[in-house]
């Protein structure tokens, strides 16, 4: 008898936890790069001007947010289904991004001023979600 795999509650939770985390690397790449820019006045013309760390930082979060989303969605495809534990590994791998990226807001890395604590905190507990619920994807690979 084939079975098509249903849509259990690690996967669920696997997409409740991608859109969160796209949500916090999305506000937190929006806060880096507004925070960073500078507007100089030259001769008359007004420019914004961003810092070449900034830009980095705030892009490379953006991407991992715009990453997650999509792994998120396609999560629910068949294709997801069908192999969840290789996007349990891909949560693992998300989860433990996630914990550095908020190490590196907690210690002061990544040049973010304001929110920084919120951000890393949020960073922290979605990340170690993401790796909990990677790990009971996993296993439920093994177990069917």
């Amino acid at each position: 008898m084939n079975r098509k795999p249903n849509l259990n509650r690690t996967t669920l939770a696997g997409v409740i936890l991608g859109f969160a985390g796209a949500f916090l690397d999305f506000s937190s790449g929006y806060l880096i790069l507004a925070q960073s820019a500078s507007t100089i006045d030259d001769m008359g013309v007004k420019m914004t001007e961003y810092n070449s760390t900034s830009l980095t930082w705030g892009i490379g979060i953006s991407i991992l947010g715009a990453v997650l989303i999509v792994t998120a969605i396609s999560s629910l495809s068949s294709l997801g289904r069908t192999r969840m534990g290789v996007f349990g590994t891909l949560m693992i791998v998300f989860g433990v991004i996630m914990l550095l990226l908020g190490g590196s807001m907690f210690s002061g890395i990544v040049p973010m001023m304001e929110d920084s604590f919120f951000s890393s905190v949020g960073m922290f507990i979605v990340g170690g979600l993401m790796v909990l619920n990677g790990v009971l994807m996993s296993q439920a690979r093994h177990m069917t």
